[in-house]
């Protein structure tokens, strides 16, 4: 997917995983997820779709995340 002129990158590592991290300009949010190593994308249109998703029940690992 092309991105926007001027995004910014970054690289997170979590556990053993390399993610890179695409933000939109003049912000820090984050537009694109790309797993550096298997190559999967988590796009714009899945942050829409996890925004929707409850706060407080996680479906993918069936954990609750703690109320802040």
């Amino acid at each position: 997917m092309p991105l926007s002129k001027g995004t910014r990158y970054g690289v997170v590592t979590r556990g053993v995983k390399k993610i890179r991290l695409a933000f939109r300009r003049g912000t820090n949010q984050v537009i694109e997820a790309k797993n550096l190593e298997s190559g999967a994308t988590h796009t714009p249109k899945e942050f829409a779709k996890d925004r929707k998703k409850s706060k407080y029940m996680s479906s993918d690992t069936g954990r609750v995340k703690v109320r802040s």
